[in-house]
């Protein structure tokens, strides 16, 4: 029995490998994008929980009759390293708005940011 090989075989040489590049390469990519969305929903829930604490700190020195608010929000803003946006007083709550700089390694650094509001119930 010979066996020659044909002419299709020899034109289909290497088509295993670079399918085995190409479905590596985009394995890699996936990999990539999950891990820079994981990143950033991290983060967003981060800056939602600091903007919370930040709101209801500011609310409780509101309450108490502390002359002004805003400098505690930026002092727990600052403790949960993120930047106090805007701080505003109302008669009887505080809002205000964080922000917070992303770094994903020379790919982004988007700017995240997120509003809470507190005050009595």
């Amino acid at each position: 029995m010979n066996h020659t090989p044909t002419r299709r075989a020899r034109t289909e040489r290497g088509s295993g490998t670079l399918l085995i590049l190409f479905m590596g390469l985009l394995l890699a990519t996936a990999v990539a994008m999950a891990t820079l969305w994981s990143a950033i929903s991290i983060a967003r829930h981060k800056l939602a929980a600091a903007a919370d604490l930040t709101a209801l700190s500011a609310a409780q020195v509101l309450a108490s009759g502390a002359p002004d608010p805003c400098t505690t929000a930026r002092r727990i803003a600052a403790t949960h390293h993120v930047d106090l946006a805007d701080c505003q007083l109302a008669l009887d709550s505080v809002s205000i708005r964080v922000t917070t700089q992303l770094d994903l390694a020379e790919i982004a650094r988007p700017t995240l940011s997120a509003s809470a509001r507190a005050g009595p119930v």
